[in-house]
């Protein structure tokens, strides 16, 4: 029978070999070594994207910053140059209102010329200016570029307040004046007569002044048809009005004013119509034959008791 060698063409019959015998091998050992990990890529920072406007808004930003850096700097160094320079620095000064006042002596206690018009204290000037004896009030303004206004009102005397031979000029508020337009022709003078002894210290009375400036500006005299001819003072009794044709009236000082004046109308009114009793007068003595006091009509009205009105 063939065998199966033969079909393939190949008719080597193999004949069975002695098994070789080999000397045992040593059990074989296996080893793992620690796989290493691969070195990890490093990643790349992500990359910023920008806007199609970043870069134009960025540079159109810091552009305004430094155009308006430039512009402070400009004007600070632009105040600064004007500052020192003689551009804006007083070289004109007008005084107004004077009459009596030495337009100079204004202009120098202002202290203003050659300052900066930028800096000027204007207040502080007409303080200043108003420490002149003539002078009751200032206002100090700019006239651009280089000029300076100030404008005074003068103290305007009132009348006189006079003491023996002493005569001081005083205004409404009884303010004794160094320096001041003259009073009006018919100003008042009020005379201090010394209650003992002789005057000293002559000063005048201010609410007697007021007092008296009262009665000459609000009509009294004209309501109770009298015309003062002279205003008589003492500082034990205050002041007495002495009126043309009529009693005096003794006033004392401003106190209870508008009782005062309606009482001397009322009196006055009675005066004139034969109504006020007659005074007894002093004992006249002669030489020759002593004789009672006779009787007389009223010279003086003492208003200064209130209700308890005193005629003599």
């Amino acid at each position: 029978m063939p065998s199966l060698f033969g079909l393939f063409g190949n008719d080597d019959r193999r004949r069975p070999t002695r098994a070789r015998t080999s000397p045992p091998m040593a059990p074989q050992r296996r080893y793992e070594l620690p796989r290493a990990e691969p070195p990890r890529a490093s990643m790349p920072a992500p990359r910023r994207t920008h806007r199609p406007g970043d870069r134009e808004v960025s540079w159109r930003f810091r552009g305004m910053v430094a155009l308006a850096v430039l512009g402070v700097t400009g004007i600070l160094g632009g105040g600064i140059a004007l500052y020192r320079s003689d551009a804006l620095r007083v070289r004109v000064i007008d005084v107004g209102g004077v009459q009596v006042a030495d337009a100079q002596a204004v202009a120098d206690a202002s202290k203003v010329a050659g300052s900066s018009m930028l800096t000027l204290d204007l207040t502080g000037s007409a303080r200043a200016v108003e420490q002149l004896p003539a002078v009751k009030s200032a206002t100090v303004t700019r006239d651009w570029p280089q000029g300076i206004r100030i404008e005074i009102t003068e103290y305007q005397a009132w009348g006189y307040w006079q003491a023996g031979s002493e005569r001081l000029v005083i205004d409404e508020t009884g303010r004794v004046l160094q320096q001041s337009r003259p009073p009006v022709g018919d100003a008042p003078t009020i005379v201090e007569v010394p209650s003992g002894g002789t005057t000293q210290n002559v000063a005048a009375d201010a609410d007697t002044v007021r007092l008296v400036h009262r009665m000459r500006t609000d009509g009294t005299f004209d309501r109770l048809g009298v015309k003062p001819t002279s205003y008589v003072f003492r500082r034990d009794r205050g002041l007495t009005v002495l009126v043309s044709g009529a009693p005096a009236a003794v006033f004392g000082d401003s106190s209870n004013y508008d009782f005062k004046v309606r009482t001397w109308q009322a009196l006055m009114e009675q005066v004139r119509a034969g109504k006020v009793p007659q005074v007894q007068a002093p004992a006249q003595v002669s030489a020759a034959q002593p004789r009672a006091g006779t009787a007389s009509t009223v010279q003086e009205i003492d208003l200064r008791f209130g209700r308890n009105v005193v005629l003599r």
